[in-house]
């Protein structure tokens, strides 16, 4: 039923194009525009960001138990099934990195969850430190820099050449840091769940960890972002917050291409490689692609509503195949590279060819600022 609203609501907007002249200055009707791109704004907000940080937050726990079942167990398996929860958490993080403006900026959590490289050589030190078996969150927290937690600090105490490490090579001190960046971690997601969703949007089992580390979350952003236009929200109008959308959504297209591909293939260097430990690196860069989808179509797949896409194909349905397809298509290049990517720097055809994509998505996505 949603959908033939949807569709019904793009109809009017262009029979209102299309009948348009001299005598009728006054343009498509504003009111179902308006109308349209509220809708856009609260999907996007619940649909996207939410439900994409809320699973995040949902499989960090589980990570970090899985983590501390390591320590507790010392199997393979438990090394196994925790470098699968990292996976799992991961795929999610890249599949957000087309939101990283708001909270994930200003509390400064992208740094913090996915600086790389890590910084190996300083790691070496905090393992050795005297009193390393001591090591909790709060010391995580409050004194390590972003270089030495998130993601990447976990991945290399989990993996080597793209599996799982034996448990025999790893020692009880890296045991000791893993589970406290995990603890960190987790909290960091929950962070961004509770900023978007608000803390009492979020589950009591996660207000009681963020009370635990002492970690107050006092704006609600999706509500901002929502009531774009009015009162309590920094967008001074809707069309300032469809802009933030489009533009993070460019702004990962060019990461992928232009840094993430381009500057290992250029260096030929795989420490410049990110999520090498793990061979994670092109599923890393389709689920950024998979971000600016989501964004797009207005959810993550299950959860789609109100997207960009029924405005752009209200107005230029010509633009709107051409992002649906350059989406597509720059998977499918990404994919062509050839996993791991650290073993393919030198497939320049293929990397070539899914630079130049994400280059086209971005420039495509830029096209629907003209719209609005």
């Amino acid at each position: 039923m949603k959908r033939n609203y949807i569709f019904l609501l793009s109809f009017f907007i262009a029979l209102f194009l299309v009948s348009c002249s001299d005598d009728d200055p006054t343009g498509p009707d504003t009111e179902v525009i308006d109308e349209l791109k509220a809708e856009i704004l609260v999907d996007y907000t619940n649909n996207t960001v939410i439900k994409t940080y809320s699973s995040m937050a949902d499989d960090a726990i589980d990570f970090y138990n899985d983590c501390v079942t390591v320590e507790s167990a010392k199997t393979n398996a438990s090394v196994e099934a925790a470098a699968e929860s990292w996976r799992n958490v991961r795929e999610h993080w890249e599949q957000s990195e087309a939101f990283l403006f708001g909270p994930a900026n200003y509390n400064n959590l992208d740094p913090l969850l996915d600086t790389w490289p890590l910084d190996k050589n300083k790691l070496d030190q905090v393992l050795a430190l005297p009193d390393i078996m001591e090591i909790d969150a709060a010391y995580v927290r409050d004194n390590l820099g972003s270089s030495l937690r998130g993601f990447h600090a976990v991945e290399y105490v989990l993996f080597r050449d793209g599996g799982a490490r034996p448990v025999s090579d790893i020692s009880e001190e890296e045991l000791k840091y893993l589970v406290a960046v995990a603890e960190v971690l987790r909290d960091d997601c929950i962070t961004l769940e509770a900023s978007w969703a608000g803390e009492d949007g979020i589950s009591q089992e996660k207000q009681s960890y963020l009370a635990e580390a002492e970690i107050e979350v006092s704006a609600n952003y999706g509500e901002e972002m929502m009531k774009a236009g009015n009162a309590g929200s920094r967008y001074a109008s809707v069309n300032l917050a469809l802009e933030e959308i489009i533009q993070g959504a460019m702004d990962i297209a060019d990461e992928v291409g232009n840094a993430k591909i381009a500057e290992p293939a250029q260096s030929q260097n795989v420490l410049d490689v990110e999520s090498w430990y793990s061979w994670n690196s092109l599923t890393d860069f389709k689920n950024n692609i998979h971000s600016i989808e989501n964004a797009y179509l207005g959810g993550v797949e299950g959860y789609r509503g109100t997207g960009l896409t029924e405005y752009v194909s209200s107005l230029d349905a010509e633009l709107d195949a051409e992002i649906l397809d350059l989406i597509d298509e720059s998977i499918d290049k990404i994919d062509a590279i050839g996993s791991p990517f650290r073993n393919n720097l030198g497939n320049t055809t293929a990397i070539n060819a899914a630079i130049e994509s994400c280059t086209d998505l971005m420039n495509a996505l830029d096209k629907i600022n003209d719209l609005l």
